[in-house]
């Protein structure tokens, strides 16, 4: 700290700037600081030395933006460099210094997770109505890499000796008894719903570790994780009025029916995901990126995840 800038000077330079832009200005923002001078200026020493990330900076913000709704430009030019000048003592009297990437885990540099040995792998989660196939199917395209959602059933279905129609019913969920009880590929001691989710990560590990690819759902994110492969995790939603929309202009059904198999799919793969991965699905803290489509398109968010892998796999991918 420096010994010639003291907090007591900060809080008074504050406390003087504030009423003169506030008696300068018809804002309805009022005073920053709307208490007697001796109280306040010893309150914001207090705050100064216990806060020291985030008073001055929402002081002086707020001071700022005052400052920026004054009429009289003059005015605001002499406030202004006042409380540039303010500016300068406090990073003078430097009472926190907070680096831009200060975050510390192995996730804060997505551009340093991955290797030349490493695939381009992109998992994605969706909320029903989202558009989230739609958008894994035209992103692989554009980054000329496979795709797998249904197809990884087609391949497990050999396994299983049954049709992709009959497993589709028990993709990505939880549940008692089904046919898939009674193959002879269910895994030992495992029920067959568990069955076909061990099949299914068995699937997308060989998946991900021979080819750049695009995963649809399935926990593929987690599995991955567990199996320690790099890859680029998405969760992709919509407000839920904007999801029945869209499901009703793509498939031709009734509002009611919309809502119905929304609110269905919804809660059987938050289930699915849950129960297998013990997260929470569409958590925004188990994702390197969350899209709202409805703000965004399909086109847009196509655009935005192009975009992410490009920068996150850039330097190994040319």
């Amino acid at each position: 700290m420096s010994n010639n800038i003291r907090p007591e000077e900060i809080a008074k330079r504050l406390y003087e700037l504030d009423i003169k832009v506030y008696e300068s200005t018809d804002s309805t923002m009022g005073k920053v600081f709307p208490a007697g001078k001796e109280l306040t200026v010893k309150h914001m020493v207090k705050r100064i030395e216990t806060d020291k990330r985030h008073f001055l900076k929402d002081a002086t913000t707020l001071i700022s933006n005052m400052i920026n709704s004054l009429e009289d430009g003059n005015k605001a030019g002499e406030y202004r460099k006042e409380l540039d000048d303010i500016l300068k003592m406090i990073e003078e009297y430097s009472p926190y210094d907070v680096k831009p990437d200060s975050f510390s885990s192995n996730i804060s540099n997505v551009k340093n997770r991955f290797s030349e040995k490493d695939h381009m792998i992109i998992c994605i989660g969706r909320e029903y109505g989202s558009g989230g196939h739609e958008i894994g199917y035209r992103l692989a395209e554009r980054l000329g890499i496979s795709y797998y959602d249904k197809e990884i059933l087609k391949i497990a279905s050999e396994n299983f000796d049954s049709d992709v129609e009959a497993l589709t019913k028990h993709d990505e969920k939880i549940g008692s008894q089904t046919f898939l009880d009674k193959t002879p590929f269910k895994f030992f001691g495992f029920s067959g719903t568990d069955s076909l989710y061990f099949a299914q990560c068995e699937l997308i590990e060989q998946m991900a570790t021979k080819s750049d690819c695009v995963i649809m759902g399935r926990c593929a994110d987690v599995i991955l994780e567990h199996a320690g492969v790099p890859r680029l995790s998405v969760f992709i939603g919509a407000p839920f009025e904007e999801r029945v929309k869209h499901e009703m202009t793509c498939t031709d059904i009734s509002k009611k029916k919309a809502i119905e198999l929304v609110r269905k799919m919804d809660k059987e793969r938050a289930a699915y995901y849950n129960f297998y991965t013990s997260r929470g699905w569409g958590h925004s803290d188990n994702y390197d990126m969350c899209i709202n489509t409805a703000c965004y398109g399909i086109d847009g968010t196509v655009d935005m995840l192009e975009s992410m892998a490009k920068f996150a796999y850039g330097s190994i991918k040319k």
